[in-house]
């Protein structure tokens, strides 16, 4: 009986072992998908931050806005200069994704 309890505690170990490893993989790759590119960025801040504070980042970043998104608390940006999102997140952003997913933030005309 203590073979049938040990194997059953490796398999169990070796699913976890696989489980953990591809949850590494899927984060990895949707982190390196959503990184901006083109210095065209999506930036968030806080929902319950006062009106403009998107703005303020933004500009604070020396960035400027391509298009709103909808949202009080996030719009779409660019800068041509490196390490843009660094800035971005020093000056208040919560999150930066590519510019290229600002589709997500669209609601559609009803």
């Amino acid at each position: 009986m203590q073979q049938a309890s040990s194997s059953s505690g490796g398999l169990s170990r070796q699913v976890r072992i696989v489980g953990i490893n591809l949850a590494v993989i899927l984060i990895v790759l949707s982190a390196a998908a959503m990184t901006p590119r083109d210095g065209r960025a999506l930036v968030f801040v806080s929902p319950w931050s006062e009106p403009g504070r998107v703005v303020e980042v933004i500009a604070q970043a020396g960035g400027s806005i391509l298009n709103g998104t909808g949202a009080p608390y996030a719009a779409i940006a660019h800068s041509s200069e490196p390490f843009f999102t660094y800035r971005l997140f020093k000056s208040g952003a919560v999150l930066v994704l590519d510019g290229s997913l600002a589709f997500l933030c669209r609601s559609s005309p009803s």
